[in-house]
């Protein structure tokens, strides 16, 4: 018997609660949650109207899966791997956006099932599940596809190999699978390198091995971690790609943060902690990952004081203490923008278990009716987010466009003539406004290029005409850094072989504007929203042509 089982059997009789015989209830209790967490993200990945962030993602996989080399001739946002994993997505499942919706699904909801192997390691059965089962109903699905899921996925299991067996192997494979979590989005690593740093340095300080061993664990995990990125460096050397990938990165950098130092974005993470809440929406999900953040900072000091005055931790409250800052350190991911995707799908939320851990703890010493009124919160609160986990009447900060029933019942629109929605659910005003696109520029795909100077990237890619921006959607950073790129566009359309999107009427000799309309707020989602545009930003979508090709 390990000593997880018997931290676990001492809890189940000091609380007295219902012994399932070996917690199997609890095990398929978490597998039907992945389930759900997987069914409810195939119904987002149908519904949802976002051309933004979907269309981002969607034209990075696409291109890598056309052969397109990262860097140089597509853009490559956040991560190697998570364009890699959804370009398999879409060879597996066909180029269309469901696609990337269901990988991401996939990820998450092994997300879940990763997190519960986790709480095992320091809470019984029960309440593992029910820390995994807060998780879920904080966010139910993906919000978009985005590359921190995918992050997050070999962040947990890299943790899980350094928490398992302590050999060689498992803390090369913990460093590797933290590797990989780098390379799904660059932009965590202030998020998930330094906790594994101050683990290595708390073993020598602490003297939990001998140096000899401690050594041997850092050498081991540090070339597991290496060895994931300098292949990819060489790749990136081979192909002479160095210079393209550190530009794309400064740029991603500047669109994010600008010129913002680390002591303004750590000011303004906090700001957003405690005052604002970081997103638009201020609900009780949000709030509660400030909760989270204080609640572990406290159990963290109280164990770094046991450890000050050389009270020596139970195998249980070492873990604990090790997950205190591994969620501490995860809401550096919302360094340059404290949203609820950020701290969902990284490793605040792991910081749950920690809650639950220090309620059971607090609860030991106390009562039955005690335990019962602390417990009332907690089960308040599941109410609470159960009855806005899907078809919300308003906006949470977990879906910003809540499902609507009447599409799933028959009012939306299936296409079947656009491939790139094929198995998609659509609002009518969606399907027309893309629908009339896709006819306008089809008389024009097999003899023309496109080029977008809109976010629009559904737009963009929905016809299938040859592109010669690296990125799907137009900043004029990028444009400043590739001026052979600008030179070759301003070519193609000066000899009138462009179809040009734009956010205004451009009035260029030559062409001829065929298609003038508003993204429709709320049916298009983000592309017809001012407030996300800001003020110099235009909410309508313009196609040019060349006037002598007409039709």
């Amino acid at each position: 018997m390990t000593t997880t089982d018997v931290i676990s059997n001492q809890y189940k009789q000091k609380f007295e609660l219902i012994n399932f015989r070996n917690g199997i209830v609890f095990d398929l209790s978490v597998l039907l949650i992945c389930c759900l967490s997987l069914g409810f993200s195939w119904i987002e990945s149908i519904l949802s109207s976002d051309s933004v962030h979907w269309g981002v993602m969607y034209v990075q996989a696409l291109d890598l899966k056309r052969g397109l080399i990262p860097y140089k001739e597509t853009l490559t946002d956040y991560g190697i791997m998570t364009s890699l994993i959804q370009s398999f997505s879409l060879t597996l499942l066909g180029e269309r956006l469901i696609s990337i919706g269901l990988a991401t699904g996939i990820f998450y909801s092994f997300n879940l099932f990763l997190s519960f192997q986790i709480f095992l390691k320091f809470l019984p059965k029960y309440a593992a599940f029910f820390s995994t089962f807060l998780i879920f109903l904080l966010s139910g699905y993906i919000t978009f596809p985005w590359s921190n899921y995918y992050s997050h996925t070999f962040f947990i299991l890299s943790i899980l190999m350094l928490l398992s067996k302590n050999n060689k192997k498992n803390v090369f494979l913990s460093g590797l699978l933290l590797g990989f979590s780098l390379l799904c989005r660059y932009s965590l690593i202030q998020a998930i390198l330094p906790p594994f740093v101050l683990f290595f340095s708390s073993e020598i300080i602490f003297q939990k091995n001998t140096k000899k061993t401690t050594a041997s664990r850092v050498l081991f995990f540090s070339l597991g971690f290496i060895f994931p990125i300098l292949l990819f460096f060489l790749f990136l050397f081979s192909n002479s790609l160095l210079d393209d990938f550190w530009i794309q990165n400064q740029i991603a950098k500047s669109e994010i943060v600008g010129k913002a130092t680390i002591l303004n974005l750590l000011q303004d993470l906090f700001q957003s902690m405690f005052i604002t809440f970081g997103d638009d929406i201020h609900d009780s999900r949000i709030i509660f990952f400030t909760i989270i953040f204080c609640w572990n900072l406290i159990t963290l000091f109280y164990f770094l004081n046991k450890l000050l005055f050389k009270k020596k931790l139970a195998q249980d409250e070492a873990i604990v203490m090790q997950l205190c800052v591994i969620t501490l350190f995860g809401y550096l991911s919302g360094i340059s923008s404290y949203d609820f995707l950020r701290l969902i799908a990284g490793s605040s939320s792991l910081g749950v278990g920690v809650i639950i851990y220090s309620v059971i703890q607090i609860s030991q010493r106390l009562g039955r009716k005690i335990k019962i009124i602390i417990l009332l919160p907690l089960i308040s609160i599941c109410f609470i987010w159960a009855s806005s986990l899907i078809f919300s009447a308003s906006a949470t900060s977990a879906a910003y466009i809540p499902w609507r029933l009447d599409m799933l019942m028959g009012k939306g629109v299936i296409s079947t003539e656009i491939s790139i929605f094929r198995g998609k659910i659509l609002s009518p005003k969606y399907y027309e406004f893309y629908r009339e696109i896709y006819q306008k520029i089809s008389k024009y795909q097999n003899s023309h290029y496109i080029v977008n100077y809109t976010q629009d990237s559904v737009a963009m890619v929905i016809n299938n005409l040859p592109k010669v921006q690296i990125s799907s959607y137009y900043t004029p950073l990028i444009e400043q850094a590739y001026p052979e790129e600008t030179k070759k566009i301003h070519q193609i359309i000066n000899t009138k072989k462009a179809v040009i999107l734009s956010e205004k009427d451009l009035h260029l000799p030559g062409y001829k504007g065929i298609f003038s309309k508003t993204w429709l707020s709320g049916d298009v989602q983000w592309l017809g929203n001012r407030s996300w545009l800001g003020e110099n930003g235009s909410d309508r979508l313009h196609i040019s042509v060349p006037e002598k090709d007409e039709i």
